[in-house]
């Protein structure tokens, strides 16, 4: 496979959401607003990368009994880094994502990409996979929380900046 076809396989072909109906539980959770399905997403995203990315890189060195516990630990590095960070920048988003943040860690997605993808490939295809998946898990937040914010409140709002407003439409 090349590498635009591991960047394109997570966004349409194997997107998690639509595909495998992974990750549904966060999905729900965090979609009744845009700026929230955006905030998780872009920490899944980076996440998924960076996570990709190291696994590929020590998969070599990693003892096939230690992998998963290895894999947990280096996820669960990233998602705390991340969360502090938002926590530090972002605190309204935090506030909202609150514990689906920390939920990162145990994201059968990511852990499952660490298993079958990052652990076998090289650095650049991981890190293009990872890319790819997290574009994908994007689009499918986005559009779930689009339709759930117009339908409950007949309007996408963006941290206030930007107000798209459906009901008053002639």
């Amino acid at each position: 496979m090349n590498q635009k076809n591991n960047l394109i396989q997570g966004i349409i072909k194997e997107n998690p959401i639509f595909s495998s109906m992974l990750g549904l539980c966060p999905a729900l959770a965090v979609t009744t607003k845009l700026e929230n399905a955006i905030g998780m997403s872009i920490a899944f995203t980076v996440v998924l990368i960076l996570s990709n990315l190291l696994i590929s890189i020590i998969r070599k060195i990693i003892p096939n009994e230690l992998r998963i516990p290895i894999f947990i630990v280096i996820i669960a590095t990233f998602v705390t880094s991340i969360e502090m960070i938002i926590n530090a920048y972002l605190p309204s988003i935090a506030k909202n994502l609150g514990i689906y943040l920390s939920l990162i860690v145990v994201n059968c997605i990511i852990l499952g990409q660490a298993e079958s993808y990052a652990s076998k490939n090289n650095p650049i295809n991981s890190l293009l996979n990872g890319l790819g998946i997290g574009i994908g898990y994007s689009i499918a937040l986005c559009l779930i929380a689009s339709i759930r914010e117009i339908l409950g409140s007949g309007r996408l709002t963006i941290w206030n900046d930007l107000v798209i407003n459906l009901n008053n439409v002639s």
